[in-house]
C-alpha cells in the first residue's frame, strides 16, 4: 500500500521533478547529453516518455518531440519549454497516431522498466524505420546486476517500475530492431547507490535482420 501511495505522488510533476533534483547526481544529465545523446546543431530528437522534459534544459538548438501518457508531466513542459519543443500526451503504444517521422536521436530515459516483455517488444517494433541515416537511439534505464550494491539492489527491486531487467534482457528487446553500438553500465549517475544501463543503437542493415 505504501508503494501504491508512493507512486501516485509521483505521478505528480512538481513531487517527481523535486524527487529527480535531490537524486540525480551534478553531471548526470551533461553525461546523458555530453556522452550519449551527442546532439548536433539543428538534429531532430524524440523523447518517448519524456516526463516533464527535463532533459530538454540540457539540449540547445534542437527541434524537440516529448512524448508522455501523464497529463500533467505534459503541461508542464509545455509551460517550462513553451515553443523550444512540441509536447505530446499520449502512451507509448500511440506512436503511430500523430504522423511523427524520422529523426536523429530516438531517446527513451526510464522507459523501459515500466513496460511488461510484450509492450517493450511493440514499442521497439513501433521505432524500426524512425531513425535517419546516421541516427541514434538511447535508452537510459535502471539494471540488475550480479554482486549489486545492497542499496542499489533494493532501490531498483521497488522501483515504481515493475520490470526492471538485467542487461542481458534488455539487450534482447533492443537487439531484436536494433544493431546495439555501446551498453554501458554505470553506477555514478545518482547521490546514493544505483546501477544504470545506458545504450546507443544505430539502425540495422538489411543483411542483419536475415
Amino acid at each position: 500500500m505504501q508503494f501504491q501511495l508512493k507512486d501516485k505522488f509521483l505521478e505528480i510533476s512538481g513531487v517527481y521533478a523535486k524527487l529527480m533534483e535531490a537524486l540525480l547526481g551534478a553531471n548526470t544529465h551533461t553525461t546523458l547529453v555530453d556522452e550519449y545523446i551527442q546532439p548536433t546543431p539543428g538534429c531532430t530528437v524524440l523523447d518517448v516518455g519524456c516526463g516533464p522534459s527535463t532533459i530538454l534544459e540540457f539540449l540547445q538548438d534542437v527541434k524537440y518531440i516529448g512524448l508522455d501518457h501523464n497529463a500533467n508531466y505534459i503541461a508542464t513542459a509545455k509551460q517550462k519549454y513553451g515553443s523550444r519543443g512540441t509536447f505530446i500526451c499520449a502512451g507509448v503504444d500511440q506512436l503511430n497516431d500523430y504522423g511523427l517521422k524520422t529523426f536523429d536521436r530516438i531517446i527513451i530515459l526510464g522507459v523501459m522498466h515500466h513496460l511488461d516483455d510484450e509492450k517493450l517488444s511493440e514499442l521497439m517494433i513501433s521505432l524500426k524505420g524512425r531513425l535517419n541515416t546516421g541516427g541514434m537511439l538511447i535508452t537510459f534505464d535502471v539494471t540488475f546486476e550480479d554482486k549489486q550494491n545492497l542499496v542499489a539492489r533494493f532501490l531498483a527491486k521497488n522501483d515504481r517500475g515493475k520490470f526492471v531487467r538485467t542487461k542481458e534482457q534488455y539487450l534482447k528487446f533492443i537487439e531484436a530492431v536494433f544493431t546495439v553500438q555501446k551498453a554501458d553500465v554505470r553506477r555514478d549517475l545518482l547521490r546514493v547507490p544505483y546501477t544504470h544501463l545506458l545504450t546507443c543503437s544505430t539502425a540495422q542493415v538489411a543483411n542483419e535482420s536475415l
